[in-house]
Formats: structure tokens, sequence, C-alpha cells
């Protein structure tokens, strides 16, 4: 089996503008197949694409985007050149609260951000089942989630469909990491950016590490006290009928 470490070059989309734009495809289920690429991707913020960058994306036939970034990132930085687009556009904030990611979820015990991931559920629930519900629609495809630095919230999702589509936790957790190595500029953009810039300096270290145990430690969380992905989405009110569209959309045929 193919590490998604080892392709992680050619998943990731060469954007001036977003450093963490990168395809879904490519990993194995446990029953044989594999998820299609270019139908759906993750990305850290989108708004400060350049020219180039937009060109890229209608190379792909980008469709639709789902932003998962709270109401005040939103407002303060905006769509960007995408806003132009003729895309369908959902922001579905995962926290409701004002302010960014890291200032508005309130630090579990310890500050375990696998718990994090987990109270993203609670709070997120109707974001990431709308979310979900959205990816199920094949007039969406291809589409991108994304949120600001691209690793929690929408480490998440990723996780969250992911799962429900029969992918191993350890090409999950592989998947997560690929983050790690844009990471350095990432946390540059965050030091700039007029919500997150002036509180960076006091996010504990460990919420900024991208590490294969955290996604471990969720998927763990997530199957013992949920049932896995499935278990939970149907459980939030997902529609019985959205998981195998998402499988027929996303995975590649049988056979």
């Amino acid at each position: 089996m193919t590490s998604p470490m080892s392709d992680a070059p050619s998943r990731l989309l060469p954007l001036i503008g977003a450093y963490n734009f990168r395809d879904l495809g490519g990993y194995p289920t446990g029953d044989g197949r594999q998820t299609r690429w270019g139908r759906l991707f993750r990305s850290d913020t989108l708004h400060e694409l350049d020219a180039a960058d937009v060109e890229q994306l209608r190379g792909i036939g980008l469709a639709s985007v789902v932003d998962l970034r709270t109401v005040a990132e939103l407002e303060q930085n905006g769509r960007g050149p995408l806003a132009g687009e003729p895309l369908r556009y959902r922001h579905l904030s995962v926290i409701d609260q004002d302010g960014g990611e890291a200032e508005a979820a309130p630090a579990p015990s310890g500050d375990d951000l696998a718990e994090r991931y987990l109270w993203y559920l609670q709070t997120g629930r109707q974001a990431l089942v709308e979310a979900l519900g959205v990816i199920g629609d094949e007039s969406s495809l291809p589409l991108v989630f994304h949120c600001t630095a691209g690793k929690d919230r929408t480490g998440v999702l990723a996780a969250l469909v992911l799962d429900i589509l029969g992918v191993d936790r350890t090409v999950i957790a592989e998947d997560y990491v690929i983050t790690a190595a844009r990471l350095d500029l990432i946390v540059a953009r965050l030091r700039r950016d007029p919500v997150h810039g002036p509180r960076i300096d006091g996010i504990p270290p460990s919420r900024l590490r991208v590490e294969a145990r955290t996604m471990e430690q969720f998927l763990e969380l997530l199957q013992a006290r949920h049932g896995g992905a499935l278990s939970w989405a149907l459980s939030a009110g997902l529609p019985e009928d959205t998981a195998p569209r998402l499988a027929e959309l996303l995975l590649e045929p049988a056979g």
C-alpha cells in the first residue's frame, strides 16, 4: 500500500496563496477500492490566492467551496478572488463564537487536541453534517473545504469523510500529518493575520503541532464514544442515503 506521505508532493497543488491545498484521492479502503482523484480537496484559507492560483482551480474544474472558518475570520479576511468565480459557496462555521479557532474553542483538560476535535462534533454538529451533505451532492463536485490553517477543523471533516468511506485510520492519520511540512508557512501567515496575529504567541505550542497520534486518538475516541464517523453522523442528522452517495461519488468503481 502506498503511503500518503510518499505521494504528498503530487497531491499538493502548487498554489502561491494557499499552502495546504491538496487532493484526497488515491487512499485505499478496506474493500480494496480507493478514493477518486480530482473530486475532493482540503485546504487552508483561500483569501490570498492570486490570479494564477485561480486559473489553476478553474483547470481542475472546481465547482464548490465549503468554508469552515468562524464569522470573525470570514469578516476580517473575506473570501478573496474566488468570490468573483461562478462557484457554489457555503459558509459552515464549525465554531459559533467570535474570534479565530484557537481563541474561540475552550481548551480541554491538558489542552488535548484529540479531545478538542471530539468537541468539534458537539459545537459544530450541524455545520459538519451539512458539509457532508454538500460533499454528497454530485453537482457540488469537485469541491474544496477549508478553514484557516487547514489542520484542525479541516482535519476533522477530512477524517469524517475518509472514515465513512472505509479508509484505514492509519492512512487518515498520515493524511493529517502532511500538514506538518506546510506548518512554517501557515504559522507565518497566521502571525500577520488580523484575527490570529495578536494572539498567536499565547497559543499553547501543543496546539500548533501536527502528529499522527493526535488523529489516531481522535478516531479511537470517535469509535469508542460514537461508534465511528458514520454512526456519529447518522445520530447527528445525516440522511441515511448520504453515505451511499459519498461512496458512489468519491470511490473508484469496484473492480
